[in-house]
């Protein structure tokens, strides 16, 4: 567990169709290279649990972070395009989870506990994240709640339970001891803050019971 939960955490209690957390970013982005990077205590993970998810008007799944049993599943402009790591969470435990991609040949890995989990190139070749979304913690707007307009309200089969924090995503891809540093369980990492989301910095709103830990 990373010394002090950076400050703060997150606690999602229970799985819902409202829990859920809003993010926003220090500053609007359009980038074609990204870096996400936390800390995560799965209590329940089954087929599919959202970690991290940003979507814009145009594209309800332009990157997610997704826990699927143990593996870890990153996402860029939908589940077509995507890199597995197997066997990099367990319920109850807590893991350091960093995903970076680029759309120069589309090179998209996973990093677990400040080491290299899996890369894959040719995900989402050329892309270019689109700006002014949305980014959410434990859930996603899937496109049946978008279209139907409904505030707040998720598929609950989806929704993440446990514990998060050091939460940051940058507009590049950071390198290896940018990343390994991060995932020090002294928690000297967490002074280490995104351009995009810095954590304890960027706004949060913790919705539908979610609870800011301190």
């Amino acid at each position: 567990m990373p010394a002090n939960r950076c400050d703060t955490g997150l606690l999602f209690p229970t799985r819902s169709s409202t829990a859920h957390v809003e993010v926003s970013p220090k500053t609007p982005f359009k980038t074609n290279a990204v870096t996400i990077c936390l800390w995560v205590k799965p209590t329940q993970v089954l087929n599919k649990t959202i970690l991290f998810s940003y979507s814009t008007t145009g594209n309800a799944y332009e990157l997610q972070l997704v826990l699927n049993g143990q593996s870890v599943f990153f996402t860029v402009d939908g589940e077509t395009h995507l890199v597995q790591a197997s066997g990099a969470a367990r319920e109850g435990q807590w893991v350091h989870i960093c995903a970076v991609w680029s759309s120069q040949q589309g090179l998209a890995s996973l990093w677990v506990n400040g080491q290299q989990a899996a890369s894959s190139p040719g995900v989402a070749e050329g892309h270019e994240l689109r700006s002014k979304g949305s980014i959410l913690l434990g859930q996603e707007y899937g496109r049946l709640f978008r279209h139907l307009s409904i505030p707040d309200t998720f598929d609950a089969e989806l929704a993440f339970t446990g514990k998060m924090t050091g939460v940051n995503m940058w507009d590049r891809v950071l390198d290896s001891k940018e990343i390994s540093q991060q995932a020090r369980l002294d928690g000297s990492g967490c002074g280490i803050r995104g351009n995009v989301v810095a954590w304890g910095v960027s706004d949060i709103e913790p919705k539908g019971g979610v609870k800011l830990l301190y």
